[in-house]
């Protein structure tokens, strides 16, 4: 049995699809299988290419219908027989020692069920042109262990989809509502990780940053969503108080200033009188400001919110779990 299961996705991208193609074939660890699924029914070409290599480690897998992307990423979530399971997604590219440095992370750390590496950043340029940005997703390319909560985690999510490794026998664990906004698919499923979780700080992955992009542009949905992330985040925490100080005054710090999200998070969801205190008078300027220019859009946010009642379920749920997962760690 092979030690990795890799599942490659593809979707009309087919100049992109043979590049990561090659970054598989060029890893030092070779014991690997890889399950290629092509989301275009129609397009033969992922289907040949991988017959004329000829190597038996890949199996073909044509959907019969177009999934999506948060669909077809839940099918590396289905579970696997491997001890270890990773994304590659078709626009992205690993570096040679990828899976050889990251399954011996894993290897020599069992508490450590997700890890994942630093990632170079590529920007592509018309013409099929890329270009290296010489940046890193983790600029100072330092390897750390994150316990839970890491304030950052309240909107964003530390792990990227391109450059992890999991656990096979937990991957299952980690499936997420099919109806939740594709651009947050990282932030959601991140609450369902088993933490501590591991930064492999060496840039053994590369990011494309592509001319076209299938995440949603809508910025409405992807503030509901927002929304949601911090409500959770707060309502699970056994210090809500606490937990919402602390992430307010990292966030202040971020460009843009995202703290609208947390207002609408306790006047759509929480409904706490006491959180309000917790916003300076800066906060609530800052806030009615946002209310001048997108408070038109309260009621398209609050329908959003209401229709993803299966993803804010699911955040509450997995990030209580993270909270209990925390405080028994403590006591042990």
């Amino acid at each position: 049995m092979a030690h990795c299961r890799v599942y490659l996705f593809t979707y009309k991208r087919n100049e992109l699809f043979q590049r990561a193609v090659k970054s598989l074939l060029d890893q030092t660890f070779t014991s690997w299988i890889c399950e290629v699924h092509n989301d275009c029914p129609d397009d033969p070409f992922p289907g040949e290419f991988i017959s004329s290599l000829n190597d038996q480690r890949f199996i073909m897998k044509t959907h019969t219908e177009n999934l999506g992307a948060v669909a077809s990423f839940n099918l590396a979530f289905a579970g696997c027989n491997e001890p270890y399971a990773s994304i590659l997604e078709d626009d992205n590219w690993w570096e040679p020692h990828f899976l050889k440095e990251m399954t011996a992370v894993m290897d020599n750390d069992p508490k450590i069920k997700v890890s994942w590496s630093n990632m170079a950043l590529w920007r592509e340029e018309q013409g099929n042109l890329w270009t290296d940005t010489r940046q890193t997703i983790w600029p100072d390319k330092q390897s750390q262990l994150f316990e839970w909560p890491q304030v950052r985690q309240t909107l964003g999510a530390l792990h990227s989809n391109g450059a992890m490794l999991y656990r096979g026998q937990h991957a299952s664990k980690y499936l997420v509502p099919p109806g939740i906004l594709f651009n947050a698919v990282e932030l959601i499923r991140e609450r369902s990780f088993e933490h501590p979780i591991y930064l492999h700080g060496k840039p053994l992955a590369n990011f494309a940053i592509t001319l076209a992009t299938a995440r949603n542009s809508d910025p409405y949905s992807w503030i509901a969503t927002q929304t949601m992330l911090v409500a959770s985040f707060m309502a699970a925490s056994p210090d809500k108080k606490k937990t919402m100080k602390e992430s307010l005054a990292y966030h202040r710090a971020q460009r843009p200033v995202p703290t609208a999200s947390f207002f609408l998070a306790n006047m759509l969801i929480l409904k706490n009188k006491g959180l309000y205190k917790c916003f300076t008078i800066t906060d609530w300027l800052h806030f009615g400001k946002w209310l001048l220019g997108n408070g038109r859009q309260l009621n398209y946010i609050k329908r959003y919110i209401a229709s993803q009642s299966d993803t804010y379920r699911f955040l509450l749920k997995q990030t209580g779990l993270r909270y209990r997962e925390a405080e028994q760690n403590t006591r042990n």
